[in-house]
């Protein structure tokens, strides 16, 4: 059966918390050799669900959830996060709590939430993509489906994976100054007034792109080599899966331990527009706009200027001036499916959860 409550932090948040009672109080540690017990007999999950993600009926899905798991042998939790606060309230009680898997539940903004919170732990993050592209669950072979994903959860195998950082923030597909961040403030404005969607998202990108760019002078260090740049944006990759999906150029950077850095040229309105159609019904392989850097370490600075925008995986942040972006080698451990395409590195049987 399931039991809820409340739990009130310190900084006034409320937090839903639903876990699953079984006859038994506890499940003893799951015995390797017994091919009979349940695949997940013994662990410890935790689900952080973030009610504001892009699929509908949460309620219903943490219900789900938290049934499948317990038939699989889990100990599960589920917290329902509705507001920015909460989210961030049960992310951090389930970094902090015992729990050998903690799940995110929502889009890749929920993902590096949580991702950040679990970096250079014993933990594993689980990922159930409830969001609108779920980049981050393709990348490492969870389907875009519950019930898929919640098989991956179960049976699927512990890896590492690498993510990106800038100046200490975690992002796990792209981080971006310039216009990208301008079409996030858009699609918010949007998004408010007809709701979640891939058109919301695609219609704030074309009222963005009607606007003349602003342009950025930057100085680049990009694994010590100094550049010099005018540009509407500066894209840094870190997520094959997603260039692949927009047939950009690059995964091999990723591929390789480094960032996939994009360079935009300074383009007027109609050039941007031209660029745009062409991503996004051809593709950008050998379009001569963009100028592709690998690097595993990055700095821009722009003369006397101190703070910017940054989007990151979807989400705004306003950080002090130079970003430092690097590369973090198989710090996360992840539940990864057999279809991965991000590069990953397997666990020592001792050295992952349950």
């Amino acid at each position: 059966m399931l039991a809820s409550w409340s739990v009130r932090f310190s900084d006034g948040h409320d937090l839903c918390v639903t876990e699953a009672v079984m006859a038994h109080a506890d499940y003893p540690a799951r015995p390797d050799a017994d091919s009979t017990a349940p695949p997940l007999q013994g662990t410890r999950v935790e689900v952080v669900l973030n009610h504001r993600s892009g699929t509908p009926d949460k309620d219903e899905v943490g219900e789900h959830v938290s049934a499948y798991l317990t038939s699989q042998g889990a100990r599960t939790r589920i917290l329902m996060a509705r507001t920015e606060g909460e989210l961030a309230a049960a992310v951090a009680r389930a970094a902090a709590g015992d729990a050998d898997i903690v799940v995110a539940a929502g889009g890749d903004g929920t993902v590096a939430a949580v991702a950040a919170a679990l970096l250079d732990t014993p933990k594993v993050l689980g990922v159930l993509p409830l969001g609108t592209f779920n980049y981050f669950a393709r990348s490492i072979g969870v389907p875009l489906d519950v019930d898929g994903a919640l098989e991956v959860l179960s049976a699927g195998r512990t890896t590492r994976v690498s993510v990106g950082e800038v100046n200490g923030r975690v992002f796990v597909n792209n981080s971006s100054i310039g216009l990208y961040p301008a079409l996030l403030r858009q699609r918010e404005s949007t998004y408010r007034k007809i709701g979640r969607s891939r058109v919301a998202s695609y219609l704030s990108a074309a009222k963005v792109l009607m606007r003349r760019p602003a342009f950025l002078k930057l100085q680049v260090t990009a694994d010590g080599s100094r550049l010099s740049r005018r540009t509407p944006l500066l894209f840094v990759g870190a997520n094959a899966e997603q260039m692949e999906s927009f047939a950009i150029p690059g995964g091999e950077c990723v591929q390789s331990g480094r960032f996939a850095v994009y360079i935009a040229r300074p383009l007027s309105v109609a050039r941007l527009w031209a660029v745009a159609l062409r991503a996004f019904f051809r593709g950008l392989y050998g379009a001569k706009q963009l100028e592709l850097v690998c690097a595993r370490e990055l700095q821009v600075s722009m003369g006397r200027r101190r703070r910017i925008a940054v989007a990151l995986d979807g989400e705004l942040a306003v950080m002090e001036l130079p970003l430092r972006y690097r590369v973090r080698i198989d710090s996360l451990n992840v539940r990864s499916g057999p279809g991965a395409t991000m590069p990953t590195a397997e666990l020592s049987s001792g050295a992952s959860a349950r």
